[in-house]
Order: C-alpha cells, then sequence, then structure tokens
C-alpha cells in the first residue's frame, strides 16, 4: 500500500519511521496550523487473527496518553479508525531516541543522565499518580529533544485503572521487552514499581563518559 496524502483532516508530509504493523508519519493540522505525528497500524500488516487485538492495543495507547499532559510526557491529541488503519495523533516532538543514541554509541557526562533520570522519574510519578502504568520503559521509547528535554512515548501495553485492556486477552507472543522489564512484569499484573525498575534499567545502558573515574574513586 502507498502512502496516503491524507489521514482524516491531516496533510500528511513524511515518513517518520516504519515498523512491522505500521507507519508513523510527521503531518500537518490545517485547523490549527501545527505539525503532529500520527502513528498507523495499518490492517492489511497485520495477521488476520491479531487485527482486533492490535487494535485494542492502539486504542489503549490513546487512552493511557491522552489522560497525561506532562511536559515529559508525548502529548495525544486524537485517536481514530479508517478501512485502512488505526491512528494515533500526538505531539511531533523533534529530538532523538535515546536508543539511536545508544546505537551511535554516544556518551553521556554525569549531570546529563541525572537529569535524564530525574525527567522521566518526573513522568512515570505523575502517570502512576493518574492510574497509568507504562509497562514498557525502554531507551527505544525515550526520546530527547533537541532542547535537552526528555519524553516519553509509547503507552501501548499501558495498564489503565479499571481498564480491561492491561492485558487485552490471551497472546501469542510477548509484548513486553524482557531486557527493559523486571522481575514482577513476568505476570499479568503491573504496578508503578515495574516501570520505575524499567526505567533504571533503561539509564543502566547509557554509557556515562565520567564512570570509570567514578568507579576509581570508590575503590
Amino acid at each position: 500500500m502507498a502512502d496516503p496524502g491524507k489521514i482524516g483532516k491531516y496533510r500528511i508530509d513524511s515518513v517518520l519511521g516504519k515498523g512491522a504493523m505500521g507507519v508513523v508519519y510527521k503531518a500537518f493540522d490545517p485547523g490549527i496550523e501545527r505539525a503532529v505525528a500520527i502513528k498507523t497500524v495499518r490492517r492489511d500488516l497485520v495477521d488476520p487473527d491479531l487485527v482486533e487485538q492490535s487494535m485494542a492495543r492502539s486504542k489503549n495507547e490513546a487512552r493511557a496518553a491522552g489522560r497525561l499532559l506532562h511536559p515529559n510526557i508525548v502529548s495525544v491529541y486524537e485517536y481514530g479508525e479508517d478501512e485502512a488503519n488505526a491512528f494515533i495523533v500526538m505531539e511531533y516532538v523533534e529530538g532523538t531516541g535515546l536508543r539511536e543514541f545508544l546505537n551511535r554509541g554516544a556518551n553521556f557526562d554525569l549531570p546529563q543522565i541525572v537529569a535524564i533520570m530525574t525527567q522521566l522519574l518526573l513522568a512515570l510519578d505523575f502517570a502512576h499518580e493518574r492510574g497509568v502504568v507504562h509497562r514498557d520503559i525502554k531507551p527505544a521509547n525515550l526520546i530527547l529533544t533537541t532542547g535537552g528535554a526528555l519524553k516519553v512515548a509509547d503507552f501501548g501495553i499501558a495498564r489503565i485503572d479499571t481498564s480491561s485492556l492491561t492485558t487485552m486477552g490471551p497472546t501469542p507472543y510477548v509484548t513486553r521487552s524482557p531486557l527493559a522489564s523486571c522481575p514482577t512484569r513476568c505476570s499479568t499484573t503491573a504496578s508503578p514499581r515495574a516501570s520505575t525498575t524499567s526505567g533504571g534499567r533503561s539509564m543502566y545502558v547509557v554509557p556515562v563518559s565520567t564512570r570509570m573515574s567514578i568507579v576509581s574513586d570508590c575503590a
């Protein structure tokens, strides 16, 4: 399927990324004249037996992030479905994913690590106070803006209090990221401690340019 010229009222300007089940576009909202990002789940790319589950996950992401208005969480503006896609319209963030920094072999000094971790914990605390547990904190879901701010993205498998979409039914595959998981997430339940632990594990793999000197000082 060719990339569409429009999704809903939004003009598609470029492709930001592609995955196994969909595409993320940079788009333009003509009503208020601003750039947005649109994350899609394309029905033609999803196993027919998993379409309903995939649509539910997309809607769950919109519901979870949509209730969270915080400077360190990517804002969600709209959820919709059409014949070809389920889609989430969200804040367009000019920045780079933490995973991409790691792939480049980038190093961060200790004050940068502290600033990133502080912003991550503020975002998680805000979400937990509003009944949302992310459940998939990992470098790929953390974006660093050009101004140095952290943005938490991808609430696709978040747990929402009173929601029946916590596990979204039996699944034939693991939706969580094992390397960023804490032991409590081996079950179908999740708690704020799980996301906090995953945040710590995500930051532990970030190379710190001052780590060796810190170790020497402690020896």
